[in-house]
């Protein structure tokens, strides 16, 4: 009996099984690979969508603080409302924390000089409006970015 003949089609048949096992490894390590860089590039998107949210909630609280900062020092014979001390407290309370929030550091450095003294309620007014103005281009900007 030749033996060649029982054994070639069971060599054929562990040869092909190896093959195929062999194509499954290639095809299924290009796809963890695919699925690796789809994920890191989701989380990118992720997180500056995330960066964005956070610049963009940190402006308008710096906004509504500093109007805050504002009503308190230009109060009618310094007195204040309950509501107004309440709205001033706040506002001081939580305005430098915004500003460490904000990755322009030349709008950040502005909005401190500001909460420096002014000569007269006028010219903080003044000063105030143009930051305000500052702060909502770089608002818009951040609303563009998207």
């Amino acid at each position: 009996m030749e033996w060649w003949k029982t054994i070639a089609p069971l060599v054929g048949v562990v040869l092909g099984s190896l093959g195929t096992l062999l194509g499954q490894k290639l095809s299924d390590g290009r796809t963890l690979r695919r699925d690796r860089l789809l994920a890191k590039e989701e989380a990118k998107e992720r997180l500056a969508a995330e960066r964005v949210t956070l610049q963009r909630e940190a402006v308008m609280q710096i906004q509504h603080a500093l109007e805050g900062v504002m009503a308190a020092n230009s109060a009618p014979n310094g007195r204040l409302t309950d509501q107004a001390r309440t709205v001033a407290t706040e506002s001081a309370m939580h305005l430098r924390a915004y500003i460490a929030r904000l990755e322009d550091r030349e709008l950040a450095s502005s909005v401190l000089t500001w909460l420096g003294s002014h000569e007269n309620a006028a010219a903080a007014r003044t000063a105030l409006d143009a930051l305000q103005d500052r702060l909502s281009q770089h608002l818009r900007g951040l609303y563009a970015d998207r």
